[in-house]
């Protein structure tokens, strides 16, 4: 991915803003998005951005791989070009 490409994706989603995509991958820290209409990058939601459950709140919520997932933009990772999101 370009720079241009990735301010771009940046400014196509800017913190704050709701994120629809595809579970690709899940990993014991957290799971890998892709991101509907945006083909050159992915999202990122680790363990703490993750829905939580059970009668304590302390039971983590998985999606598996292909479930539709929705997200609030909460960071832009510079290093990966990644957006890093809190599920909803």
């Amino acid at each position: 991915m370009t720079e241009d490409e990735w301010d771009s994706a940046k400014r196509k989603f800017p913190y704050g803003s709701t994120v629809d995509g595809t579970v690709n991958q899940v990993a014991p820290f957290g799971i890998f998005i892709s991101v509907e209409n945006l083909q050159l990058t992915e999202a990122f939601a680790d363990v703490a951005g993750m829905h939580h459950g059970g009668a304590d709140g302390s039971t983590v919520l998985w999606p598996e791989v292909g479930d539709a997932v929705t997200g609030v933009v909460v960071e832009h990772t510079e290093r990966n070009h990644q957006l890093k999101l809190h599920l909803r």
